[in-house]
């Protein structure tokens, strides 16, 4: 933080403004917080984890929201999308719906993800629809034969 959010006053890093005496240890805690958030989210992402990537964005833009943390997301959305979409072709849909789960706590106004929502939904109906049609078929092809 470089100004007082009290008064506006240029910082040296001390906990006390020097203008106007404001207490900022919690204001320069959650800073770190957000920032060890950040930290933790690059190590889960290169560690090849994802969905704790995308926990620990959430909390550290549930703290702070730095442009640095902002572009993680959107690159960490763009990113999860192609997984989503992956999965969806391979008839994972548990694994996609709770991925997308997870992409609505960063982005909730992401166009993209509303759309890869709506579309896994509707491929989860479509295959619980198809299912029951064949366990219908199936039995109805039992009782006619037997």
């Amino acid at each position: 933080m470089e100004r007082c959010p009290c008064c506006n006053a240029r910082l040296t890093g001390e906990k006390l403004c020097p203008r106007c005496q404001a207490d900022l240890s919690s204001v320069l805690g959650s800073e770190e917080l957000a920032r060890h958030w950040l930290n933790k989210t690059v190590q889960f992402w290169l560690a090849g984890e994802p969905q704790m990537a995308i926990l620990a964005l959430t909390k550290s833009l549930n703290v702070k929201q730095t442009s640095l943390a902002l572009v993680f997301r959107d690159f960490l959305v763009e990113q999860e999308c192609k997984n989503v979409m992956g999965l969806l072709e391979k008839k994972d849909f548990a694994e996609a719906k709770q991925t997308l789960s997870l992409l609505h706590g960063l982005s909730h106004h992401h166009k993209f993800l509303k759309q890869l929502s709506g579309f896994t939904r509707y491929l989860m109906a479509k295959e619980i629809i198809e299912r029951s049609t064949r366990q219908t078929i199936n039995i109805f092809n039992e009782l006619k034969y037997s």
